[in-house]
């Protein structure tokens, strides 16, 4: 039985070991926290529990590619999914705006706040229409698949181009409706973006292909685990990866605490630039991403700053709120947007009366690099006045108290995760993005595969998890074996 190690224990380094062991590998898993599951986890602040991941989990709907993914490696359709009337509520001025679930609900809503918006609405609805529940490619990796065989369906092709070539906030600009423009700028997608990622999601969400399992991330996270340990898997924590064991251009296994284990192949289930600057000790080039880093403009970085609360108002429901309110200034820059999401959806995610709230704050290259040189000190007061700023507001705005929990920055994720520059996912998907999907091979290094979601343009959890397929699939072709799992 061939041997094979898995540096990082996330969403993409989990599936790998899962089906590395249904087809008979010994697999063992090195992660460096005391924890498995990488982005994919909550944690809990007096006795309520913060998710630090689940948005929503694209791949809920049964039948499609990657809810048969989900369901191998963390019986998803064994879950309880939930739905609500709408996934985003806008507050605008006196008026409400909701995002509906529903498509005809949502065509009758943008009508309704229709400015002269006549034409740009019927050609939004005809476009996700065609869309169905888009899926990414998950049935063979990269390096294995015929290019023509990713062509997409020409009818979708014509009725969604012309998204692809514009930004979320080029959209959002050609509504005369203001409510419209702030909800599309705000809300479910970076407004970097292009606009056809954020078709996609309005595509998956009102067709249930995007939805929130029941129990969170560490629900889901705690049934990949077990999956993995069930089958015989091996998770070694607390053991952060300093090397890859590299011999006559083959990767021979790695060097942990100084110590060293060897394995027939190396998966590198960890964040690229980490790999290739530290385990890799910068032996290899890191082409195409150092030009990628180099170009902000195509490439933006981005992540979040969120701080959590708990509280025992009642949201009825609503899971998430964008509210335009008077304008306010965090590292800088001035804000008008609140973006509230509250968890009291789910009853097992709540404490008692208690339930998280959460406001999200969308960050760029110059938060980074504002965050990054202050101290310790100064760091940990960033965040206290942050809670603050935002605990006055939610406490303004919902006439309740709340009571902060954590308050969570991008060098959180970098501290966690080795997280480039501190990361969510990965680079904002713009409408000058080229290409999406990079090789998880390197050239010059055997028996060594990468699995993350930098692979997969823009990442998160859809990229993670395919990639951790995909990467099964080219060992799996390598010793020559059945690789159309």
């Amino acid at each position: 039985m061939k041997k094979v190690i898995v540096i990082g224990g996330g969403i993409s380094g989990l599936t790998c070991a899962i089906y590395l062991k249904l087809n008979d590998y010994d697999v063992e898993i090195y992660e460096k926290n005391h924890y498995a599951g990488g982005f994919l986890t909550s944690w809990s602040r007096k006795g309520s529990i913060i998710d630090g991941c689940l948005h929503w989990l694209l791949g809920t709907k049964k039948g499609t590619k990657i809810n048969k993914i989900w369901d191998t490696v963390g019986d998803i359709n064994s879950t309880e999914i939930i739905t609500t009337e709408s996934f985003y509520d806008t507050y605008y001025d006196g008026e409400v705006f909701h995002l509906y679930n529903d498509i005809d609900k949502f065509e009758k809503e943008l009508y309704k706040f229709s400015k002269n918006d006549d034409d740009e609405i019927k050609a939004l609805i005809e476009a996700i229409k065609a869309l169905g529940s888009p899926e990414i490619p998950s049935d063979l990796p990269y390096e294995l698949v015929n290019p023509r065989d990713l062509a997409m369906d020409k009818q979708i092709l014509r009725k969604t181009i012309a998204y692809m070539k514009i930004s979320v906030h080029d959209l959002a600009m050609r509504f005369n409706s203001p409510i419209i423009r702030y909800s599309f700028l705000n809300s479910l997608v970076n407004e970097k973006f292009n606009a056809f990622y954020f078709l996609t999601t309005l595509a998956n969400l009102m067709t249930g292909n995007a939805s929130l399992p029941k129990g969170g991330s560490h629900t889901l996270r705690d049934r990949m685990v077990n999956k993995f340990i069930n089958l015989g898997g091996k998770i070694f924590y607390n053991s952060d990866v300093s090397e890859i064991i590299i011999e006559e251009n083959k990767a021979k296994g790695i060097i942990v605490n100084n110590e060293k284990h060897y394995a027939d192949y190396v998966v590198g289930a960890c964040d690229v630039h980490y790999t290739y600057n530290v385990l890799l000790k910068n032996q290899y080039p890191m082409d195409p991403y150092v030009e990628m880093n180099n170009d902000k403009v195509k490439y933006p970085d981005y992540s979040f700053i969120i701080a959590s609360y708990r509280t025992k108002h009642d949201f009825k429901g609503e899971i998430c709120q964008l509210i335009k309110v008077e304008p306010y200034h965090i590292l800088g820059k001035e804000y008008d947007y609140l973006s509230v999401r509250a968890y009291d959806y789910d009853e097992t995610l709540m404490n008692g009366d208690y339930r998280t709230v959460q406001v999200m704050l969308t960050t760029y290259d110059e938060e980074y690099d504002y965050i990054n040189k202050l101290s310790d000190a100064e760091y940990e007061n960033m965040k206290k006045e942050v809670g603050k700023l935002y605990q006055e507001m939610l406490e303004k705005q919902y006439n309740d108290s709340f009571e902060l929990l954590d308050v969570l920055t991008p060098k959180t994720y970098e501290r966690y995760n080795h997280s480039f520059r501190g990361t969510f996912m990965t680079y904002a998907l713009t409408p000058k993005t080229q290409q999406m999907v990079r090789s998880m091979l390197i050239d010059g290094l055997d028996n060594f595969v990468m699995s993350n979601q930098w692979l997969y343009l823009p990442g998160g959890t859809p990229a993670a998890v395919v990639n951790g397929k995909f990467a099964c699939q080219i060992i799996l072709y390598k010793d020559e074996r059945d690789y159309k799992i």
